[in-house]
């Protein structure tokens, strides 16, 4: 595999259509071994989190500096080239396929959020999304939304539901673990690009108890109609408010394991949601996340099929 530039920590993993045909990963068999660090864990960590997410850093950390399909000029290293709940079911509307504000309101817009955090000293931001849990303090992200893929866990990483335009109304919230996939954490792997956080509390309160939380399914293939979520760092919207997208998933044609989906989404979406069963109220069930583009293939994100190594490292996130 040719590994040229940076993966994209702010932005869209971007890699090549040959380079994605080697090493996938199973989706749907045995679950790959998991890998976790500790975060902020005391009162002195969690307090020096909170201060140093001031809003100057936030806005920083939203702008990326370069083209985030190309990937030039992006901090880090990126390979270029190339029982859930049962929301009403509706007739699938016309896709959007330009990232478009949602201003649709439901539970969506309290579980979707911003992520910020620090890797090898340098700020980003990604897309997440507060998920059900038996310990209510789960988030589910991209895996490369925490760990460089391959290399160190992130620092400062904050979660913020319900971001927009700088106001953070459900508050900032730190987390305590990070996991990934081995793959991910290793290699860098594309399929495993899957990563959860589970929060400490804020002022006494859990995540779900604030925000609720969505649910997640497994083992779903292609040719859902699916709703996409996330904060794309790229102008008009600078990261400022939630932006979405709809249409069918695809297969990818390069036989990798990866969901498709026609969306203008760039830079700072990564981690955000795939929806599907989703309902005018806002509620949905997480079906995939945005984690890279192909280079020469604009206009389309992909996204990790969650199977049996994302429903594995979810059961164990859920229980720390």
């Amino acid at each position: 595999m040719r590994v040229v530039g940076a993966l994209l920590l702010v932005s869209l993993v971007v890699i090549t259509p040959a380079s994605a045909r080697l090493a996938p990963a199973p989706v749907d068999g045995a679950a790959e071994p998991l890998d976790s660090a500790p975060a902020a864990i005391t009162a002195t960590e969690q307090s020096a989190v909170q201060a140093y997410w001031t809003d100057g850093r936030m806005r920083r950390a939203a702008r990326p500096d370069a083209d985030p399909q190309t990937g030039a000029g992006l901090g880090g290293r990126a390979r270029r080239h190339a029982t859930p709940l049962r929301p009403l079911r509706q007739v699938d509307p016309r896709p959007v396929t330009r990232a478009t504000p949602w201003n649709g309101g439901g539970e969506v817009t309290r579980a979707v959020g911003r992520v910020f955090f620090t890797l090898r000293g340098q700020d980003y931001s990604c897309s997440g999304t507060a998920v059900r849990s038996r310990n209510q303090d789960t988030v589910l992200t991209a895996g490369h939304c925490v760990n460089a893929g391959p290399g160190p866990y992130a620092r400062n990483w904050v979660f913020v539901p319900g971001y927009r335009a700088g106001r953070r109304p459900f508050g900032t919230w730190t987390a305590r673990r990070l996991a990934a996939p081995t793959g991910w954490v290793h290699t860098g792997r594309a399929p495993d690009d899957i990563g959860f956080a589970v929060l400490n509390t804020l002022d006494g309160q859990h995540l779900g108890d604030v925000v609720g939380g969505l649910p997640v399914e497994f083992g779903l293939g292609p040719g859902r109609y699916v709703w996409a979520f996330g904060y794309p760092g790229a102008a008009p919207d600078a990261g400022r408010r939630a932006t979405f997208c709809r249409g069918s998933s695809r297969a990818d044609p390069f036989g990798t394991p990866a969901l498709g989906l026609a969306c203008t989404m760039t830079a700072g979406a990564s981690g955000g949601p795939w929806l599907t069963s989703f309902s005018t109220t806002g509620i949905g069930v997480v079906y995939s996340l945005t984690s890279f583009s192909y280079q020469g293939m604009r206009g389309t994100i992909w996204g990790p099929r969650l199977g049996a190594t994302a429903a594995a490292l979810y059961a164990a996130a859920q229980h720390w």
